[in-house]
C-alpha cells in the first residue's frame, strides 16, 4: 500500500517570502530568477494575510433512475485576499509599491526562495490601498486588497 510522503514540518514565521513580481514572461507562471531579483520582496513589511486560496463548487446532478446525486466539479472561485502591512509615519510604505489597478503577480514561497523550492504565483489586480487605523494597542498598518485573476500556479523556484 502506498502512504503519503511524512512531511518536515515548520512554522511559517521566519521562512516564508512574499514577493510581487511586475511581470512574469512564461504563460505557465514560472518567474526566471531575472523575474524575481527584479520583484519587490514584501516579507518584512507583512503583518498579516488573508485569503489566498480557491475551491471548486460542485454540481448536483440528478438521474430518475437512481436516490444517489452524483456532483460533478463546477466554476472555481477565488477568494478575496489581502496583504496587511505596517504603515510608515512618513507614507514610505506599501503605499509607494502599489496603486489601484495595478496587475501583477504575488509569489508566495512558504518554505523561503531558493531553488528547487516550491512557492505558489497568483496572478493579481490591486482592488484597494487602505489605511487601517487603530486607537488601541495596534500601530498603523495598510491593507492592499487583491483581485485574484486567475487560479494560481504551484511552482517550482529556480
Amino acid at each position: 500500500m502506498a502512504t503519503i510522503p511524512t512531511s518536515t514540518r515548520f512554522y511559517q514565521p521566519g521562512v516564508i517570502a512574499i514577493v510581487f513580481l511586475p511581470t512574469i514572461a512564461a504563460t505557465t507562471y514560472v518567474p526566471t530568477t531575472a523575474e524575481i531579483a527584479a520583484g519587490t520582496d514584501l516579507t518584512k513589511e507583512v503583518d498579516d494575510i488573508a485569503g489566498w486560496s480557491y475551491s471548486t463548487n460542485f454540481i448536483e446532478t440528478k438521474d430518475a433512475s437512481s436516490r444517489i446525486s452524483p456532483k460533478l466539479a463546477g466554476r472555481v472561485s477565488l477568494d478575496d485576499s489581502s496583504i496587511t502591512f505596517n504603515g510608515s509615519s512618513n507614507g514610505t510604505d506599501a503605499r509607494t509599491v502599489f496603486t489601484v489597478d495595478q496587475a501583477g503577480y504575488i509569489l508566495m514561497a512558504d518554505a523561503g526562495l531558493g531553488t528547487g523550492k516550491k512557492g505558489e504565483v497568483f496572478p493579481v489586480s490591486v482592488g484597494s490601498v487602505v489605511s487601517v487605523r487603530s486607537l488601541d494597542s495596534d500601530n498603523f498598518k495598510i491593507r492592499v486588497d487583491f483581485g485574484v485573476t486567475n487560479v494560481p500556479k504551484t511552482v517550482v523556484l529556480p
